[in-house]
């Protein structure tokens, strides 16, 4: 806190409120980053780069009136909907470091170190947790476990942010997984692009280019159309050029992007830039990040109106990651159905019954998922 302070970043009131909110989560960010935020926003709570870096109040959980805490008990078991484990990696933990949820692909965690520790991180726990339970350990059981799994076609690195590894470390990992010779792509999950864009150097970019048996692809994480600079373009056409496909996905942040006319303008942009933008997701229940939540009714009114604006490629999917590792659902289609609805000043709540996807429907065909905003 009290480097923020030093670079004009927090005031010194605030350093001192957010003391033991630093504590509980990490703070990390890049002098990049950093220099994309509006100074004069301080205090005020506007600047959508300030918010998905710097912490905030905000970030302590709220206390939930008896019908949510019901509604929740109902859902998930316990009274509140959050918990560490958000999406289920650890639930589908099927060897160190490896996350087995659908048949066909699988996620190694690769490292738990980022260049900016996002305020709204869905893995925000467990980048915080002293037992660091994803990233334990070598990546030995997780390569035995792919070698003895050849319907996994597909593997996903992920972190942290696995571009926190060396080239060289990249180069080591990649060739221990040449000779999985069922595994044809690789899906590398990455916010460099938009926190910390030097990284993607000439040497990364030839490091990536080099894995000639693997179908790669880089998914970047914009946000915001001010994340989006003319250098992070500049960087992504170079990895471009060497035949890695490009994708992002965003996350649907109140007071960041809960906005038509700023989606659309982020999705066309990277869209003409050659980044696909292939998904956007609706927030996870992850501790101390209610204050980001806006509705699933908010995110499908957004969605219904960018749908007549942005050509299908432009659009991507908006969709909600399960509680307990139940993969994937689209938000736009029958896969969602509204029970029920309530509301008060200090809350909105609605009850969801959701299909899981048909391959993971043997743990439960349907699931109740509780969407609680503030008004």
């Amino acid at each position: 806190m009290d480097e923020l302070v030093l670079e004009g970043l927090l005031k010194p009131h605030e350093a001192s409120q957010l003391r033991n909110l630093g504590t509980a989560y990490q703070v990390r960010l890049t002098r990049y980053y950093a220099s994309l935020m509006d100074n004069s926003d301080q205090g005020r709570g506007t600047c959508p780069i300030r918010l998905q870096a710097l912490p905030s109040l905000g970030e302590a959980d709220p206390t939930l009136p008896s019908w949510a805490r019901e509604w929740s008990l109902k859902a998930y078991g316990r009274e509140v909907p959050w918990t560490p484990d958000a999406i289920g990696d650890l639930t589908r933990l099927a060897a160190p470091r490896l996350t087995h949820r659908y048949g066909n692909r699988a996620i190694l965690h690769v490292s738990s170190m980022c260049a900016l520790y996002c305020r709204f991180c869905f893995r925000k726990s467990h980048l915080n947790s002293k037992d660091r339970l994803l990233y334990d350990g070598s990546f030995d059981a997780a390569l035995e476990y792919l070698c003895a799994h050849p319907e996994i076609r597909e593997l996903l690195l992920t972190g942290g942010d696995p571009l926190s590894l060396t080239d060289s470390a990249l180069e080591r990992l990649f060739d221990r997984l040449e000779g999985i010779t069922h595994v044809k792509h690789l899906r590398i999950h990455s916010r460099m692009a938009s926190t910390l864009p030097h990284r993607l150097t000439d040497g990364l970019i030839e490091t990536l280019a080099r894995q000639r048996r693997f179908k790669i692809a880089l998914v970047s994480h914009f946000n915001h159309p001010k994340e989006f600079t003319s250098f992070a373009r500049a960087r992504l056409d170079g990895v471009a050029s060497k035949g890695v496909a490009l994708y992002n996905q965003s996350v649907l942040l109140r007071g960041v992007n809960d906005d038509g006319p700023i989606l659309e303008e982020l999705f066309q942009s990277l869209y003409e830039s050659g980044v696909t933008p292939f998904y956007l997701h609706h927030p996870d229940w992850t501790p101390g990040t209610f204050h980001f939540r806006c509705s699933i009714a908010r995110g499908q009114e957004l969605m219904s109106g960018l749908s007549g604006r942005l050509s299908g490629p432009a659009l991507p999917h908006y969709v909600l990651d399960l509680p307990n590792g139940l993969g994937k659902v689209p938000l736009m289609a029958d896969k969602i159905k509204l029970i029920d609805t309530r509301s008060e000043p200090r809350l909105e709540g609605a009850l969801y019954e959701l299909t899981p996807p048909k391959t993971l429907q043997k743990q439960a065909s349907t699931v109740l998922y509780t969407d609680f905003s503030r008004p």
